[in-house]
């Protein structure tokens, strides 16, 4: 497994912007954006694998007629799943919203919805709150760049949660 710096994550999230763009041109449509929220520079492993996939899987049910394109690809910025969905930007976003708050892996996702370069549908527009952290459930964010939780504890979240997810499809 190839190990990514600082400096190929940012490389790689230019490139997704690039990416996006040039679908926004083409499709005429928004784009819909999901990658998963894990810690640390080794994004692509198997637990990004299978919640990207099994969230991807999702997706391409909830909106199949009107995808008109999707694709999947990693990198430094772990799985990403692409697609480019023919219905109203905000109507799309409060779908995927709903998606990230009740579906069993939805926490673990960050789906964006761009309806134009570098524009972007935010959460606060459409008067939802900031997503909470895994753990103690304070703002996301604010966790994230004061470091507040260890690396070891949030990836034990999410590796416990996903195993949770297969035990219960599984039955």
């Amino acid at each position: 497994m190839k190990h990514y710096t600082a400096e190929d994550l940012l490389e790689a999230r230019e490139k997704r912007a690039e990416e996006i763009a040039h679908l926004l041109q083409t499709y005429k449509t928004p784009i819909l954006a999901m990658r998963v929220n894990y810690p640390g520079l080794n994004k692509t492993n198997d637990v990004t694998l299978t919640i990207i996939r099994e969230m991807s899987s999702t997706l391409c049910k909830m909106f199949g007629r009107t995808m008109c394109f999707n694709s999947f690809q990693h990198g430094a910025e772990g799985p990403v799943f692409l697609a480019a969905v023919r219905e109203e930007g905000i109507i799309l976003k409060r779908a995927v919203i709903d998606l990230e708050e009740k579906h069993p892996l939805g926490r673990y996702v960050d789906i964006d919805i761009y309806i134009g370069k570098d524009r972007s549908i935010s959460r606060q527009e459409l008067g939802y709150p900031q997503r909470k952290c895994y753990l103690c459930h304070e703002d996301a964010h604010s966790c994230v760049r004061s470091r507040r939780h260890s690396r070891h504890d949030v990836v034990e979240y999410i590796e416990n949660g996903l195993k949770n997810y297969v035990k219960e499809k599984n039955y």
